[in-house]
């Protein structure tokens, strides 16, 4: 069991990272749709928001992975005996998570402050730089953004292995999972809304599981686990 304090901390890191996946379906669904349409769409998005699109990156990519590493810390500082060694995996891929949303929130600012500052001879010299740009963009997104996901299977395991929470809970987390490593592949398309739905509903059922136990520990154990 987790103490009070590490519950709360934990509640709140699920749910900010429910709402990262929740700001990126609002921005993808209805505010910008048209985002990763290379070159011309990505050009409107640059162009028209300026430092807002900054500021999204950082709240979906690193503040995301930071919130995902301080998460993986409170599941596995506590029960150290147990299942140690898919632990301190589980610590390694959340880091590698937090390391590839923090190089891919550089990349975009680097590249979107070229796009804004240049002056370009033609719209066709702009297109082909921002194509470039993003073609090598999306090979780093393609070979490293599983991490995330691979992190919720092993997190699901670890929590079920240590019989905490329901095992709804961890089935439902695997199979995020694995979608979310699925969905990488260009002929499943159609599923990224649903995966990001899901991340969503697994981050909140998470983050309220531990506010609920946090909750209803008693104080009297609090500096006694700690």
């Amino acid at each position: 069991m987790i103490t009070r304090n590490a519950g709360v901390h934990g509640g709140i890191y699920a749910l900010i990272c429910a709402s990262c996946f929740l700001l990126g379906v609002v921005t993808l669904k209805w505010l910008a749709p048209d985002i990763y349409d290379f070159p011309d769409g990505r050009l409107r998005i640059i162009m028209e928001y300026g430092w807002w699109l900054h500021l999204w990156h950082f709240i979906v990519f690193p503040l995301l992975g930071l919130c995902v590493f301080l998460l993986n810390r409170v599941f596995t500082r506590q029960d150290r005996s147990n299942f140690e060694g898919l632990a301190i995996l589980c610590t390694i891929v959340s880091f590698l998570t937090l390391s590839h949303d923090t190089t891919i929130f550089i990349v975009e600012i680097m590249s979107n402050e070229l796009l804004i500052r240049q002056e370009f001879d033609s719209n066709y010299e702009q297109a082909q730089l921002t194509l470039e740009v993003y073609a090598i963009l999306n090979k780093l997104r393609a070979s490293t953004e599983w991490g995330i996901d691979l992190w919720i299977c092993l997190i699901s395991v670890l929590l079920f292995l240590r019989g905490r929470y329901h095992v709804l809970m961890h089935a439902l987390g695997f199979c995020v999972g694995v979608l979310g490593i699925v969905v990488l592949n260009d002929a499943f398309p159609h599923l990224s809304f649903v995966y990001l739905y899901a991340m969503i509903a697994w981050f909140s059922i998470t983050g309220f599981a531990l506010l609920i136990e946090a909750k209803n520990r008693p104080k009297l154990h609090e500096g006694v686990n700690q």
